[in-house]
Order: C-alpha cells, then sequence, then structure tokens
C-alpha cells in the first residue's frame, strides 16, 4: 500500500513538472516575439557624377579620364556589427596598407550578428537603390561599426550573374569590364580587372549607434559604394596593361569607396 506521503510526493512532483512546462512554453514564446533585426542593405552611390539609371555608368576620375563601365561586380563576403570600434574604425580612409589579402577563405558562417552568404553585387544597378544583402538578429546592444568583408563567391553567393555574356563570378571578388577615354576625342581603351583576391576588410565607423533593446528591437546599416572613385589617381593606360601597382591602387579605392549612406 502506497502511503499518503509518496502520494502527496507524486502529486507535488507531477504539478511540478507541468509547471515547468508550462513556464518554458511562455520564455519560448517571449523570445520569439522579442527577436531583434537589423537589415543590411548595399547600393551602387557615385560621389561626385550625377547619379545614373541601371544601365553602362561613364565619369571622370580625378585625372580627368573619362571612364565608362560596361560590367561591374564586387563581392561582399559577410558584414559584421560591432558594439566596439576602435581606430581602426573610421568613416572615410584616406589610405589603407596591406590592400589585398591572397588567401581564399571559405565563406563565413552566419552568427547573430554576422552576415555569412556572400552577396554579389551589380554595381550597374540603379544609382541609389538600397539592395538587402543580410538581415541579423544581434543580442540588445549599442552598435558603433560595421565590419565590410570582401572576398570571393563561392556557388552558394547570392545574386550570381546569370547573363550570357556575364562573367561568372565564382571564385572572383571584383570583375570589371569598361573604356576609357584620356580626352573626349579619343579613341576608348578597354581595360578589365578580374580577381579573385581577398580585399582588406573595410571597417566603418557609423555616424550614430545602432542601439537595440527591448523597446527598439529594429536596425538598419544602409551602405553604399562610391564606384566613381575606384580610379582615382590610377594610371589607367598601365592599368589595361595588368600593372599590379596600378591594380593595388585600384583596389585599395575600392575598399574605401564603402560608406555609410
Amino acid at each position: 500500500m502506497i502511503s499518503s506521503y509518496i502520494k502527496t510526493s507524486i502529486k507535488t512532483g507531477l504539478l511540478l513538472s507541468a509547471l515547468a512546462i508550462l513556464s518554458a512554453c511562455s520564455s519560448s514564446s517571449s523570445s520569439s516575439s522579442d527577436a531583434t533585426r537589423v537589415e543590411i542593405t548595399a547600393a551602387p552611390l557615385p560621389a561626385n557624377a550625377a547619379m545614373m539609371p541601371a544601365d553602362s555608368k561613364t565619369f571622370t576620375n580625378t585625372e580627368a579620364v573619362s571612364i565608362t563601365l560596361d560590367k561591374a561586380y564586387l563581392v561582399i563576403s559577410s558584414v559584421v556589427i560591432e558594439t566596439e570600434c576602435g581606430a581602426s574604425f573610421s568613416a572615410a580612409l584616406e589610405g589603407l596598407f596591406n590592400i589585398v589579402i591572397p588567401v581564399a577563405h571559405a565563406h563565413t558562417e552566419p552568427s547573430p550578428t554576422t552576415t555569412g552568404i556572400p552577396y554579389v553585387i551589380d554595381l550597374l544597378a540603379v544609382d541609389g537603390g538600397d539592395i538587402n544583402i543580410g538581415e541579423l538578429s544581434p543580442p540588445t546592444g549599442d552598435y558603433c561599426g560595421a565590419d565590410i568583408f570582401m572576398e570571393s563567391a563561392d556557388a552558394d553567393a547570392e545574386n550570381l550573374p546569370t547573363g550570357t555574356d556575364d562573367p561568372d563570378m565564382v571564385g572572383k571578388t571584383i570583375y570589371v569590364k569598361g573604356t576609357y577615354k584620356v580626352t573626349p576625342m579619343a579613341t576608348p581603351v578597354d581595360f578589365t580587372i578580374s580577381s579573385g583576391i581577398n580585399l582588406i576588410n573595410r571597417e566603418l565607423l557609423l555616424s550614430a549607434l545602432v542601439m537595440i533593446d527591448k523597446d527598439n528591437s529594429d536596425g538598419t546599416v544602409n551602405l553604399a559604394i562610391n564606384y566613381d572613385t575606384w580610379f582615382d589617381t590610377v594610371d589607367m593606360a598601365l592599368l589595361a596593361t595588368g600593372n599590379a601597382d596600378e591594380l593595388d591602387a585600384a583596389l585599395q579605392n575600392v575598399t574605401s569607396s564603402i560608406v555609410q549612406r
């Protein structure tokens, strides 16, 4: 015969177990409803030229050379939002050392503060048109910066070009095809940049904190790519021949061209 003490203990245990299950369900529901969301966008946006529609784009560099882009793709492999921003974070870059990192990496795994799927930006899209390149669900905090990585696309990358005359961007970080003219009446000269090298990451200091808390669960980081600065101070004649120094100068400009919109 089971004693009343044991019966009472069993009833108490069952009651506590039921309460624990209800509490867990309540907690799970609360966490789901309190989910945070930070959208990362990017847009082609000239710094000095007038905004242009989706198509080939023509502008002049600082050497007054007219440049036309007929194809232009850049891979943003991941974006990390940061709560601690050291001296390396800046709103604008005057210069960089170690412009490129000649090592191939698999794409970064996603995390609450990191987009992990590479996105191929078509710089010939309409200027100023925000493109959603990833969404994050970060913990609460004040986010002061964004760390932008540019590494080669893999087969899982989003927005890979598919046109018959488009480049295969798998294994590439940047692809540019266009022409330049040193004077208005000069014959256009072809040039191409095609590389799978990893560019140095851009540590971008945000103009205002993205504050995520229980009362403000959504945020946005809007990036712009000032593609019309990519060839500033670059000797286009040497670049067209594949000169390594001029290519490095152009790639430095690419990293520097990423700003907050």
